[in-house]
């Protein structure tokens, strides 16, 4: 029977596009019916709900499955590892198994995740990989071509071809996100037959915001047939008081029915969306289009949700790279500023008088200073009469800085001078007084291309007045009037940190602030020398990881996994040092951070002990991954394998200052010399002799691995002398 307890005020798929971003996507209480949905209890193992295709993936009729416990369901042999994570203490991370059904003749991908005390197992035919598709050599292919685009245009490019050639979809598209909320097809590979959709924009209410926080949760969505019938959630013993349950997390999740008929007004027959996120933020979309039903192996989905995942790294490190460059400019300018102030005095002169620093600071066409009463002003810029009523009506906003992109929509006078002024900037200079730096960007008129009238976004459908989404994608022209170009972050962010700076000067202090600014500039200098190495370093690291872990995969699964991990360490090794200001990390630091998973699953046998040293951060990153590669191989094959075995860590100064660390194993199963070279000696050898030139040894003794490290004295900045960390001269 089904069960769907209802807490919202309206249920999923009857909302309409007035109403469409309060519609409840996460509990649509069905699933794509191409495969199976057990909800169980993670102790007993108990069928509390199900749906899906169970008797093609099963080969047990629906009436039969809520009598089975999932040991009567699968194979005991495939069971194990399965079970094993299912009873994982915490919130265990989604994992990939194969399992095969005791009564079903198909081999089946099981996808599983924790909710609490509920365990969710997703179950799709594993299928069988196409002729002549080698999943290893196109992820590769994909990843090895990123670094080499020219542009961040030219990398979308290459990311939409080769992702069209892995997955064989009718049309790819990058949809990148604006200031706005709307969406503009930047990249695309398609079908020769097929309408090109490049360039065209989409209004921010084709993708609500509830499904846009979905995308940031989840990298990957899959709709394999856009006209499914859903299988509804049937429950073993029906629980009117439960909530219903979240699927947030769920690949065969079902789809809201008003998304799908956007895609069948479309002509869309399947889709792939995968997620660019960008410091944690919804940067846009990879979005794949097919005319027919269009299923994906497991395999094909894992490597693609890998390239986005690469793919998003790339761009994020070339926007910080760009936004580094522009950074370099205000530090120029307020040196050179400081000097004009020591000689002049007069501080609106200074910003406004023959070149306008202001305008070299932030893009603009014209900026005003308003000091103590009087107006200088640069570039083009509104009358001074308007420029006073502006003021005033800042001052009433009480807000340190102000940008808007379309003023006349905030403020009804300065629509006489969208000309001019259709983009502000403003930065207060005081609590107290109305004194102001204010920047000016003219209106931009333009012809947008929309994917069908965005005025329009729907039509009353068969019920009514409820709203159905439009059928018409025809490309729709519109002319924007009375809007600038926008306000980027790096152009806030710099109009933030020039506030600050004047604040900080305050004016009277010339002489200090020039010799402080001279400090910062050289700093600053430093500090982008240094940060655009470890950029550099990096992603140098992340192409060597993918080389060496594609080297010792199994399967795909294998390598997506070892390369998360390690770049997880990685990333653990880069917030402490960003912690300390890049100053280092500590030993102590950086094995607890490797080591608390294993302490947290209960195992206390690990024994860490040594007077404490501050690492620099090249030592630290390369002691993270090695830190890794000897707890992996001691959770896989060593001492942490089992309850019984014991771990103990210790480390200590030579008389010539070298750091010497001992890991020894011992209590575990049996240890024998392996017959072949591992990636993780490779990560030892690498990190300690060619970027340390340090040592290692590493022992297969029959009690445990035991592996001696040294770290020579010029990457340890301090050293625990019992009264705190002491720098060494």
């Amino acid at each position: 029977m089904n069960s769907h307890p209802r807490i919202l005020d309206f249920d999923f798929g009857q909302a309409d596009l007035s109403s469409c971003d309060r519609e409840p996507i996460h509990i649509p209480g069905a699933i794509q019916p191409h495969g199976v949905l057990l909800v169980i209890d993670r102790q007993s193992l108990a069928i509390r709900q199900f749906a899906g295709a169970t008797r093609l993936l099963l080969g047990v009729a629906p009436e039969r499955v809520v009598q089975c416990m999932l040991s009567g369901l699968f194979d005991a042999p495939t069971l194990q590892g399965l079970v094993q994570q299912l009873r994982a203490p915490g919130a265990a991370p989604a994992a990939l198994y194969r399992l095969k059904a005791r009564e079903g003749s198909l081999s089946l991908n099981a996808l599983i995740h924790t909710q609490g005390e509920l365990g969710l197992i997703e179950l799709e035919s594993a299928g069988s990989m196409a002729a002549g598709v080698d999943m290893f050599t196109q992820v590769k292919s994909m990843l090895l071509g990123l670094p080499t685009a020219a542009s961040m245009e030219d990398c979308c490019q290459l990311t939409a071809t080769q992702i069209r050639a892995a997955t064989g979809f009718d049309r790819v598209m990058v949809y990148q996100f604006l200031h706005d909320g709307s969406g503009k097809v930047i990249a695309e590979d398609k079908a020769a037959p097929l309408q090109p959709f490049l360039g065209l924009h989409y209004p921010a209410t084709d993708i609500p915001q509830q499904a846009r926080a979905m995308y940031l949760r989840n990298w990957l969505r899959l709709i394999p047939d856009v006209n499914y019938t859903p299988a509804p959630l049937q429950a073993a013993v029906l629980e009117t008081s439960a909530e219903p349950l979240d699927m947030s997390q769920c690949m065969l999740r079902s789809v809201s029915p008003i998304h799908l008929e956007y895609l069948r007004n479309m002509g869309v027959g399947a889709t792939l969306t995968l997620s660019i996120v960008i410091d944690n933020q919804l940067w846009g979309l990879i979005a794949c289009h097919h005319g027919t039903p269009h299923p994906l192996t497991a395999e094909v989905r894992a490597g693609c949700e890998l390239v986005a995942q690469i793919f998003s790294m790339q761009l994020q490190a070339r926007i910080e790279i760009d936004a580094r460059h522009r950074r370099i400019v205000p530090t120029q300018i307020q040196e050179m500023l400081t000097r004009s102030m020591l000689s002049q005095g007069d501080v609106a002169s200074v910003l406004t008088d023959g070149d306008s620093p202001l305008l070299k600071l932030v893009p603009a066409s014209g900026a005003a200073v308003f000091l103590d009463g009087k107006f200088s002003l640069a570039g083009q810029t509104p009358p001074v009469a308007f420029l006073a009523e502006l003021v005033d009506w800042l001052h009433a906003q009480h807000q340190p800085l102000l940008e808007t992109y379309t003023l006349g929509a905030a403020f009804a006078p300065a629509v006489a001078f969208s000309d001019i002024a259709s983009g502000l900037l403003a930065v207060s200079l005081s609590s107290t007084r109305p004194d102001y730096v204010l920047w000016f960007r003219p209106e931009v008129v333009r012809i947008v291309t929309w994917a069908g009238d965005p005025g329009k976004p729907g039509e009353t459908g068969p019920s009514g007045d409820q709203l159905t989404p439009r059928k018409s994608f025809a490309a729709w022209e519109a002319s924007v009037c009375q809007q600038s170009d926008p306000w980027n972050t790096v152009d806030l962010a710099l109009a933030h940190a020039f506030r600050l700076w004047l604040l900080e000067t305050g004016l009277k202090r010339m002489e200090l602030a020039r010799l402080e600014r001279e400090v910062a500039f050289s700093q600053q200098s430093l500090v982008m020398a240094e940060l655009d190495h470890r950029v550099k370093n990096t992603l140098a690291n992340i192409q060597a990881l993918v080389q060496h872990t594609k080297a010792g995969a199994s399967s795909l699964d294998d390598f997506a996994l070892a390369l998360q991990r390690r770049i997880s360490a990685m990333a653990h090794a880069h917030r402490l040092l960003a912690a300390s200001r890049w100053q280092g990390a500590t030993v102590r630091s950086l094995l607890e951070e490797e080591l608390a998973p294993f302490q947290a699953t209960g195992n206390v046998n690990i024994l860490i002990r040594g007077e404490d040293v501050l690492l620099s951060p090249a030592a630290a990153l390369s002691f993270t991954l090695i830190a890794h590669e000897l707890a992996s191989n001691a959770a896989k094959y060593g001492a942490l394998s089992v309850p019984t075995g014991h771990v103990a860590i210790d480390w200590r100064r030579l008389d010539d200052g070298t750091l010497e660390l001992t890991w020894q194993e011992r209590d575990g199963p049996p240890v024998a010399p392996p017959t072949r070279r591992g990636f993780g000696s490779v990560i030892i050898e690498r990190s300690l002799r060619h970027e340390l030139q340090g040592r290692s040894t590493l022992r297969f003794d029959t009690g445990g691995v035991c592996c001696t490290l040294t770290i020579p004295p010029a990457h340890l900045v301090a050293w625990n002398k019992g009264k705190g960390l002491v720098h060494d001269d």
